[in-house]
């Protein structure tokens, strides 16, 4: 049971880390193409947050809980690489409530009132949240695996 647990802990990193990067990458090129397509692509972000960040961060939290507890004593709740883990998915998930989403959100509808001011300065606050977001789940994984203060 541990290794299916920590195979879904895994695939869920993989998912939420994965999705952070197409986001990242394909912005530029997508958002440069057109209003239409860019306004698109910042709708899809949207949906990306429901369909694919949202249940990796509640299957990364879930599995995590889980794993502490088929760890036979090994590790407790309060183990900091524990503990950086919870804060990164607390932190994912504020970013992406506060200011990824409704940012997308408007972004969207700035490209479709060709208001290019507003959408760039919405664009690059969402990037930046979404590669601290990134940075902080990289910091967690590289936490995870020395199993910092363990």
């Amino acid at each position: 049971m541990f290794e299916l647990m920590q195979f879904l802990h895994i695939l869920g990193v993989a998912a939420w880390f994965g999705a952070n990067l197409v986001r990242a990458f394909a912005r530029g090129p997508l958002t440069r193409k057109d209003d239409e397509t860019a306004a698109a692509w910042h709708r899809l972000t949207v949906s990306m947050g429901r369909v694919i960040h949202t249940p990796a961060a509640i299957v990364v939290f879930v599995t995590g809980f889980g794993l502490v507890g088929l760890a036979e004593g090994a590790y407790s709740m309060s183990d900091p690489f524990v503990v950086v883990g919870i804060l990164a998915v607390v932190i994912g998930a504020v970013l992406a409530m506060t200011v990824i989403g409704p940012n997308g959100r408007r972004i969207a509808a700035a490209y479709e009132r060709a208001d290019h001011e507003q959408a760039a300065a919405l664009s690059r606050r969402s990037s930046l949240v979404g590669w601290v977001d990134t940075a902080v789940l990289a910091f967690a994984v590289l936490v995870m695996v020395t199993r910092w203060g363990a």
